[in-house]
């Protein structure tokens, strides 16, 4: 009964003999994944851990990379959330140096990061809610950030890890109808001053739409695979880094358009995949234009 009630979050169902008060309480169950990148202001239930393996594949201009990303999702209670997010990271990476440019490749632990939720306010109804929560993040330096090449750093922003602690803080909210979900989610991260360099603070703004495409409606029993078009517009913005008491003319915004699919054969077992391309960029940093970034998510509910 724990797996299905996480199954059939909203839009379910039910014979007409049904109450209303069961209908609520298999909607407030619904799992906290709406989306690949944006968050979800839904808390996961206390009765269920989720194990998220995150594969993604990325190209700039002077970046190549893979991802591959841990993430532990437990809740206490309904109301708390806490998210484990442990990296592996390849790179390589090309830059600028004396003798002309340079090449690195890294292979590795990224830098962790430890995200709370904490729900606000949430009203649910018959196959519909909505939900609001607030979000705080801590980045730990464990990723290597002093590498050189032949003598010569390379750049932080290039390296497995950036060096510094990070903090950050934002929100969701999360509108829930039937077949059709949307989230906003904003956030705004800062980061501490290491060897003379603070990198720059950044504000994301993301957006996510998606669709229940089959099946159309959900029965009591139901065990058909569950099929969702995902649609996320992901805004960010980059201010400036510090370089002792300069700035650097490091700042600019990006904006990617990311079409996805989330595909659930089993209640314990769900798949979904996206891909980002550049909507727009003015950002000129160490990574250079950005062509595409790619994801594979396996999560698991156990």
């Amino acid at each position: 009964m724990r797996a299905r009630a996480a199954r059939y979050p909203v839009g379910m169902r039910f014979p007409p003999r049904a109450s209303a008060g069961a209908l609520v309480a298999l909607a407030v169950a619904a799992p906290a994944s709406a989306q690949i990148v944006t968050e979800n202001a839904g808390v996961i239930s206390p009765e269920l851990t989720v194990l998220r393996e995150v594969a993604g594949a990325s190209r700039s201009a002077n970046l190549d990379e893979v991802r591959w990303t841990h993430q532990l999702l437990f809740a206490p209670d309904r109301f708390h959330e806490f998210r484990l997010d442990l990296p592996l990271v390849w790179r390589r990476a090309r830059f600028d140096s004396p003798g002309g440019e340079s090449e690195s490749e890294a292979l590795g632990l990224g830098d962790i990061a430890l995200r709370f939720k904490q729900a606000l306010w949430r009203a649910d109804d018959v196959m519909r809610s909505q939900r609001w929560a607030l979000l705080a993040e801590l980045g730990a330096p464990t990723g290597e950030h002093d590498a050189e090449e032949d003598g010569v750093p390379v750049p932080r922003t290039l390296q497995l890890g950036t060096g510094d602690w990070s903090l950050g803080a934002g929100s969701a909210y999360t509108w829930i109808r039937d077949r059709a979900r949307l989230s906003l989610e904003g956030f705004y991260r800062y980061r501490t001053r290491h060897d003379g360099l603070r990198l720059g603070a950044s504000v994301d703004l993301n957006t996510a739409f998606w669709y229940r495409l089959s099946p159309v409606v959900f029965a009591a029993g139901d065990e058909r695979p569950e099929i969702r078009a995902v649609l996320e517009l992901l805004a960010s913005h980059a201010f400036s880094s510090e370089v002792g008491d300069d700035h650097a003319d490091d700042d600019g915004s990006l904006v990617w358009l990311a079409p996805g699919i989330h595909f659930y054969p089993r209640t314990n077992l769900l798949f979904e995949a996206n891909v980002q391309l550049p909507l727009y960029q003015d950002i000129e940093d160490a990574l250079g234009d950005r062509r595409w970034s790619a994801n594979l998510v396996v999560k698991f509910l156990f």
